[in-house]
């Protein structure tokens, strides 16, 4: 492939990565339209999932005669089961007269998965699959994780000082890190489809936990919390501010007549002899269920350290300050009871930025020991 090819796919993906945490159940997509190394269109997956990329950026070309023998780049393989209008994305393809299809990843959806291909194929359609596939992977470890492994792609979120201390033990924490990094935070919240919390730090922090960035207002995710023992009351921030966001409220009792005042809380109760591995399962599960791909955890150490300990981790994002804290501070994770330095939990770097005084490090967890 030319160097053409990967200029017009990484568009592609920039474009699915700007709608990453928009699309409700689906995936984001990218897409670009090119005729004779020419930009033609280029869309995205629309918010909360519908139309698909394909469609918007086919319906952005107004002369429809320019589609001929044009190539298409889609960083998933288009869906071939029937959309609202009555046609799938690969039909619209293949009507538009479009010659040559760039893909990035085949669909793991049975309803697709590898059919679009074979349908573009009998259509004498040029397909180049698995084109530059390790970029997209990337955008779709959600969508991949919840299919695959009936799982959420779990991304745990640490704001600590240099030293690893998340507050000093009276819990103060504001603030650790610096504004650049609390900002970067409310876009990470933006790429999630949900935030997972415990009781204990909302009851400590009182957090809002949605996305406060001008103009992505409209991007906070789904809250999800862990009240085992229905602590909380109405009255905390996390409530007031997210009224027009779904809450899924996890409890060991019966939460029928608890904060029954708030309409968007959905409650579920978890049975009262699950360990904690099964009590995380179920939960991931239901989520799941729900379309939640991507999960972001932004809790204390207690929860961080039970996930942690379960390898429920996916990806660690670390804003660390310059700040050192020392033996006065709590540390953002407690004991894992590791006998063995072979037994230690890995976890590669896989971005590093510096923020001013503040540092951002991405880390993908490791199978090796």
């Amino acid at each position: 492939m030319s160097n053409d090819d990967k200029k017009w796919m990484h568009l592609a993906l920039l474009e699915a990565f700007r709608s990453k945490g928009s699309t409700g159940q689906n995936p984001p997509v990218g897409c670009v339209i090119v005729k004779n190394n020419i930009f033609i269109s280029s869309g995205r997956t629309s918010f909360s999932g519908r139309p698909h990329a394909e469609e918007n950026a086919l319906n952005k070309v107004l002369d429809k005669k320019v589609l001929l023998n044009a190539s298409i780049y889609v960083t998933l393989e288009p869906c071939s089961h029937k959309n609202t209008n009555g046609k799938s994305c690969a039909d619209l393809i293949i009507e538009s007269g479009i010659s040559e299809v760039f893909i990035s990843c085949v669909d793991p959806d049975p309803r697709t998965n590898g059919k679009s291909i074979n349908l573009f194929k009998k259509n004498n359609i040029k397909v180049h699959s698995k084109y530059m596939e390790q970029d997209a992977l990337n955008i779709y470890d959600g969508f991949f994780s919840r299919l695959h492994n009936n799982k959420p792609f779990v991304t745990l979120k640490i704001a600590c000082s240099l030293d690893g201390k998340i507050a000093l033990k009276n819990k103060k924490s504001k603030w650790i890190t610096n504004e650049l990094s609390r900002r970067s935070t409310h876009f990470i919240r933006a790429q999630n489809d949900a935030i997972l919390t415990s009781s204990s730090s909302i009851i400590t922090d009182n957090p809002m936990l949605n996305c406060r960035l001008e103009g992505m207002e409209n991007r906070s995710p789904a809250i999800v919390i862990l009240d085992r023992y229905l602590k909380l009351k109405s009255s905390y921030k996390i409530f007031q501010d997210n009224i027009n966001n779904d809450i899924y409220l996890y409890s060991l009792n019966d939460s029928s007549n608890h904060l029954n005042k708030l309409s968007n809380i959905k409650k579920i109760m978890v049975n009262k002899d699950l360990n904690n591995k099964e009590f995380f399962n179920f939960i991931f599960r239901d989520l799941c269920n729900k379309g939640i791909n991507n999960l972001l955890i932004e809790s204390g150490s207690k929860l961080s350290t039970i996930l942690l300990s379960l390898n429920m981790v996916d990806k660690l994002i670390i804003f660390r300050s310059g700040k050192i804290i020392g033996n006065d501070g709590l540390p953002f994770i407690n004991d894992l009871n590791h006998k063995d330095i072979e037994q230690l939990k890995k976890y590669q770097i896989s971005f590093l930025r510096i923020l001013d005084d503040d540092v951002l490090e991405i880390r993908n967890h490791s199978n090796e020991a």
